[in-house]
């Protein structure tokens, strides 16, 4: 997959007139294997956080709050 084929100056024209914005997105590259050790080790610490945190207990008792009632 490439990059995809670059716009006219009157697509581009016609698009501004609708009121689009160009917006360019960056992303990590998949293939780092730095990247990937990372979201390794924090996956591992989600993971023994549930194990470890009492997250449910302090929301049982921590009780409904007025957003949860009907």
């Amino acid at each position: 997959m490439g990059r995809p084929r670059e716009l006219t100056g009157d697509e581009r024209a016609e698009l501004l007139r609708q009121g689009y914005r160009p917006v360019e997105i960056w992303v990590p590259e998949a293939e780092d294997t730095l990247l990937n050790a990372r979201l390794s080790a924090e996956a591992e610490r989600i993971a023994a956080a549930d194990q470890t945190d009492d997250v449910t207990g302090w929301i049982e008792a921590a009780g409904p709050s007025e957003w949860d009632k009907p």
